[in-house]
């Protein structure tokens, strides 16, 4: 056997081939570039994560009973909170509701309910009139409830706001 060195044009002329011999086995398989339809369940698979990432009404998952995250236990459940009046409450849904992802007045109430139940929620009691505030420190859900047991508002603030009060 002969050894002899390949000219440029015949060294092209073979990856050309391979090439093309790769391009269809692709594309025989469905593998390759992404289709519309790839692309598509990409960026729903993105969305949907992100959600579970969002404060409010977006971050509650609820067991579709009673409106409360499943994870709650039956006393935190039990101890559902509301606003002093159902004006107040719309009230505050109107100028907050926007901000935490809900897009109607029940669904504010349960997000501001599921900021108190939940473990991971920062709580003190504010001295000079005797709130309770909650935060919730990777969502940014602040919660104020009165010594009376009424859902003064709920909204979306940073730790340092939190810690001033």
């Amino acid at each position: 056997m002969e050894w002899r060195h390949r000219s440029d044009t015949e060294a092209f002329d073979s990856r050309q081939q391979s090439d093309s011999k790769t391009r269809t086995r692709l594309q025989s398989s469905g593998a390759g570039a992404p289709t519309a339809r790839h692309i598509s369940a990409i960026v729903l698979a993105i969305a949907l994560a992100a959600l579970l990432w969002l404060p409010g009404c977006t971050a509650v998952a609820t067991d579709g009973m009673d409106g409360f995250p499943s994870n709650t236990t039956a006393a935190e459940a039990s101890s559902h909170l509301t606003f002093r009046t159902d004006e107040k409450l719309q009230q505050h849904f109107e100028k907050h509701g926007w901000e935490t992802g809900c897009a109607t007045a029940e669904e504010y109430l349960a997000a501001a309910n599921a900021v108190i139940a939940d473990p991971a929620s920062l709580h003190k009691l504010q001295a000079e009139d005797g709130d309770d505030l909650y935060f919730l420190e990777r969502t940014g859900e602040f919660v104020v409830v009165s010594p009376a047991g009424y859902i003064r508002t709920y909204y979306l603030t940073d730790r340092d706001y939190f810690d001033r009060q």
